[in-house]
């Protein structure tokens, strides 16, 4: 990793974590749109307008924009050129905030709160946000390559040494406690099964999950504490992580 790539992660990150209590927008994600939008902050469009997320400007947005030539893919892979109005910041701060600021919109209210970074890169794509059909594994490429997802960690209070888990049960309840109510926080991520119609959330199979704490009741059975609530790792002999 070059200085440049290091001190770009570090400013656009640091700014990502200071906003994720306000807006719950994972920072790897924001990082990674960064890097691939901006080209690491050395594109036209975040030297000129301090835009390094790729925000097309609509009237009424609040700033002033500029008019660049782009590049959009259809759906059957081939790619069109046009010239399309740009929002324009005047400092860094302004551009960075203004990203959140676009993620109020409606169609992106899903991110918040994901606590998945694939999950994440899988929504804003089918959002709408690019029209790349490759934008979601570039952006989880990023992530992946320059350990972006420690910044998640920070926010979401979990150590490196947090124990991963594979759901392995068709799914497991998310509860308030070891042991007790159905946890009732909104359906708030694709981890938690959307379709669920009486809105109590759970993992479904494949699920991966870090346990930040784990709590045996006895031998046979075992829960594990996770960002979002607390799930049966072991019940009644049965075990359904692994």
């Amino acid at each position: 990793m070059t200085k440049l790539q290091s001190d770009f992660i570090k400013m656009i990150g640091d700014a990502a974590v200071s906003y994720y209590k306000d807006y719950g927008i994972l920072p790897s994600l924001t990082i990674a749109q960064a890097i691939l939008e901006s080209k690491w902050g050395r594109s036209g469009l975040s030297r000129d307008c301090y835009n390094f997320f790729g925000m097309k400007w609509l009237k009424g947005c609040g700033c002033d924009y500029k008019e660049y030539e782009t590049k959009e893919q259809n759906k059957d892979g081939s790619y069109k050129t046009i010239i399309a109005k740009f929002r324009k910041y005047g400092s860094v701060s302004e551009g960075i905030r203004g990203y959140y600021e676009f993620l109020q919109y409606k169609r992106y209210r899903n991110l918040r709160g994901v606590t998945d970074y694939k999950k994440a890169c899988d929504l804003i794509r089918k959002d709408g946000w690019a029209t790349s059909l490759s934008y979601a594994e570039n952006l989880k490429r990023y992530i992946k390559q320059y350990d972006l997802d420690d910044y998640d960690r920070d926010v979401l209070g979990i150590k490196k040494d947090a124990k991963k888990y594979v759901v392995t049960a068709s799914a497991i309840k998310v509860r308030e406690g070891a042991g007790i109510s159905f946890s009732q926080k909104a359906v708030k991520d694709t981890i938690l099964a959307q379709s669920n119609p009486i809105g109590k959330a759970i993992y479904k199979k494949g699920t991966v999950i870090h346990v930040l704490q784990t709590i045996a009741r006895s031998d046979s059975e075992i829960w594990g504490r996770t960002v979002d609530g607390y799930v049966a790792l072991k019940y009644d002999s049965k075990d359904y992580v692994m």
